[in-house]
């Protein structure tokens, strides 16, 4: 098993979450509203020393747990809906997951998620 975990623009968020419910069997995802930091993201900030993360932008994070055959399919689709042409359309990571727990059933491993 797999996670993704994709930082997105929030305008794109619609466009990616239809695409991925095209996918057969498609897990679903947990998304929230983030703000991120990073290489440039002080001089756009409204950064001062006594508002510390005000002003950053918005992104959303997307965690999307898969078995490993299903991942490439899930990063094109993402990769796809989420470009914009301009820059900065954020980033994926893809991580092991050791194990995973359907609480409702029991089932473990990729029972519990796919």
């Amino acid at each position: 098993m797999k996670c993704i975990v994709a930082f997105i623009k929030p305008n794109m968020l619609d466009d990616v979450i239809f695409a991925l419910h095209e996918i057969e069997g498609f897990p679903g995802a947990s998304i929230s509203e983030v703000q991120r930091i990073g290489s440039g993201s002080r001089e756009h900030s409204q950064h001062s020393d006594h508002t510390p993360f005000h002003g950053f932008p918005k992104s959303v994070r997307m965690e999307i747990v898969c078995p490993a055959s299903r991942v490439e399919e899930i990063l094109e689709t993402i990769r796809e809906k989420a470009h914009t042409g301009l820059p900065d359309n954020g980033k994926v990571y893809v991580s092991p997951v050791e194990d995973a727990l359907r609480i409702q059933t029991g089932d473990r491993g990729d029972a519990a998620v796919w």
